[in-house]
C-alpha cells in the first residue's frame, strides 16, 4: 500500500504543475494572400502540359523504339534481294601416307593397248601442305517474291508498331487532360471556397459588433464563429487536395513535386469534343482509335501470312556462279570456274502446305471479324461518354445558376444584416445554402471536365 504521505506529494506536484501547452501549428494563409500566391505563380496551359507529360513518359519512349526495331529488320531483309558473296577455305595435310594398289586391267582392256594398267600399280599419296580456296557468287531468283512479302509483313509490323505509339500518346493526353482539367475546376472551387470565407468573415465581424453593442446574443456570435470555422476547414482540405493534384501533374510532367504553376480557369477552356454531335463523334473514332487501325492492320498481316503460306510452293531457283583454286592436287587443275542455275523444290510434303495456307485464311476471318467487334465496342463506348459529358453539361448549367441564385440571396441578407441585427438567422441559413450549392457547382465542374476528357480519349484525339 502507498503510504498516504507519497499520495499527498504526488497530489501536490501533479495540481501545481503548469500543463504543457500543446505546439500550435502553423497559420494558414489568408484568403487573399492565398489569392496572391497563386496568382504570382507561372500559368501552365494545357498543350504545354500535354507535351511535357508525353516527353518524360519512358513507356512511350519504349514503345518509339519499336517502331526503329522495325525499320532495321525491314532493312536486314531487303539485304536478300542483292547477290550474295561467299569465301571458303581449306588447308591441310595427311597425317600419314595413303597408299594404295589399282590392279592391273582394271581400268578396261583395248584391243591396241590391251590392259590398262598391264600389271599392278602401287599409288601412293604424299603428305605434303594442300589447299583449296573457293569463291562463289548467288542471285535468288524465284525467291523474289517471298521476300517480298517478308518486306510486306515487316511494314505491317512497323504500322502496328505506330499505331501502339499513337495509343500510348493518346493515353498519355488523356491523362494529363483529365489532371489539368480536374485541377482547374479544383482552383475554382478553391476561390468560390475563399470569397465565401472573406464574406463570412464580415458577417463574424459584424455579429462581434453587434455582440458588444448588446445587440446580439453570445450563442449567434458563437454560431457564426463555428460557421466560419466550418468553412474555414472546408478550405483547407480544397487547398490541400489542390496541391496534391499539382504534385501529381507536376510528377508526370517528370518535374519537381514542388514546382509553383497555376493552371487556366474553366471559362477559357473549351472542350473540342463538346461541339460534336454522335455521329461525327463516332466518325472521328472510326478514323483515329489506335485499335480500329490496329485491327484492319492484323488482317492484312493475316492475309500476308496466308499468301506466304502458298509461296512456299514455288520452287527455289538461284544464279550462281564459282570459282575454286586448288593448291598441291597434282592431278586436279589448278583452277575451276564455273556458273549455272541451283533449284531446290519439294513437290510432295503430305499435305503441310495446303494446312499451313488453310490455318492463315482462317486467321483472316477472325482478323475480319475482330475489326468489326471493335468498331461496335468503340461506338458503344463513344455513345456513353458523349451521353455522359451531355448530361455532365445539364448538371453543370443547374448548379451554376443555383449557385449564383444562393449568392445574390447572400449578399441580399448580409446588406439587410448590417442594418439589421435580427436578420443573422437568415444569413445563416442564406450561407449554409450557397456552402452547400458551391460544393455542388465544384463537383459538377469536375464531373464535366472529366467528362470531356473521356470523350475525348474515346474518340481519339491525340492534342
Amino acid at each position: 500500500m502507498i503510504p498516504a504521505s507519497c499520495l499527498a506529494a504526488i497530489a501536490a506536484v501533479t495540481l501545481t504543475a503548469p500543463p504543457t501547452a500543446p505546439s500550435a501549428p502553423a497559420a494558414p494563409l489568408t484568403p487573399a494572400a492565398a489569392d496572391d500566391r497563386d496568382a504570382s505563380a507561372p500559368l501552365l496551359g494545357l498543350d504545354e502540359a500535354i507535351d511535357a507529360v508525353r516527353r518524360h513518359d519512358h513507356a512511350l519512349a519504349s514503345t518509339a523504339r519499336e517502331v526503329e526495331e522495325a525499320d532495321e529488320r525491314a532493312a536486314a531483309l531487303r539485304t536478300r534481294r542483292l547477290p550474295s558473296l561467299r569465301f571458303d577455305g581449306y588447308g591441310g595435310r595427311l597425317l600419314r601416307s595413303a597408299e594404295f594398289t589399282i590392279p592391273a586391267g582394271s581400268l578396261g582392256t583395248f584391243p591396241v593397248l590391251g590392259a590398262l594398267p598391264a600389271s599392278d600399280a602401287p599409288v601412293a599419296v604424299p603428305t605434303e601442305f594442300v589447299g583449296i580456296g573457293v569463291a562463289s557468287v548467288s542471285q535468288p531468283l524465284t525467291q523474289q517474291y517471298r521476300i517480298g512479302l517478308g518486306l510486306e509483313a515487316v511494314g505491317l509490323e512497323r504500322r502496328v508498331a505506330e499505331e501502339d505509339v499513337r495509343r500510348e500518346r493518346q493515353r498519355l493526353g488523356a491523362e494529363a487532360k483529365t489532371t489539368y482539367y480536374q485541377l482547374s475546376a479544383t482552383e475554382a472551387g478553391v476561390a468560390a471556397l475563399r470569397d465565401l470565407v472573406r464574406a463570412f468573415d464580415e458577417v463574424d465581424a459584424l455579429t462581434s459588433r453587434y455582440l458588444a453593442e448588446g445587440l446580439a446574443l453570445r450563442s449567434d456570435a458563437l454560431e457564426v464563429k463555428a460557421r466560419l470555422a466550418r468553412e474555414r476547414q472546408r478550405l483547407s482540405a480544397a487547398e490541400s487536395g489542390l496541391e496534391t493534384q499539382r504534385e501529381h501533374l507536376n510528377q508526370l510532367m517528370g518535374r519537381d513535386v514542388a514546382t509553383p504553376f497555376r493552371v487556366v480557369e474553366p471559362s477559357t477552356l473549351a472542350p473540342r469534343a463538346a461541339a460534336l454531335s454522335l455521329e461525327a463523334a463516332r466518325a472521328r473514332a472510326r478514323s483515329n482509335r489506335p485499335e480500329l487501325r490496329t485491327a484492319a492492320l492484323r488482317a492484312d498481316q493475316a492475309d500476308t501470312a496466308r499468301r506466304a503460306a502458298w509461296a512456299a510452293w514455288i520452287p527455289d531457283l538461284t544464279l550462281t556462279a564459282s570459282y575454286a583454286r586448288l593448291a598441291n592436287f597434282h592431278v586436279l587443275p589448278e583452277e575451276i570456274a564455273n556458273v549455272g542455275l541451283y533449284l531446290t523444290w519439294e513437290p510432295f510434303d503430305w499435305g503441310r502446305r495446303s494446312h499451313e495456307a488453310a490455318e492463315r485464311a482462317l486467321m483472316v476471318e477472325q482478323a475480319q471479324e475482330g475489326r468489326a467487334e471493335a468498331e461496335q465496342r468503340i461506338a458503344v463506348e463513344v455513345g456513353m461518354r458523349w451521353r455522359a459529358l451531355r448530361d455532365a453539361a445539364a448538371l453543370l448549367e443547374a448548379t451554376r445558376l443555383e449557385a449564383e441564385a444562393y449568392s445574390a440571396s447572400l449578399d441580399t441578407v448580409r446588406n439587410r444584416y448590417r442594418e439589421d441585427a435580427k436578420m443573422l438567422r437568415d444569413v445563416l441559413e442564406a450561407e449554409a445554402r450557397l456552402s452547400s450549392a458551391r460544393h455542388d457547382y465544384t463537383d459538377a465542374l469536375a464531373g464535366y471536365w472529366s467528362a470531356a476528357a473521356e470523350l475525348e480519349r474515346a474518340i481519339g484525339d491525340e492534342d
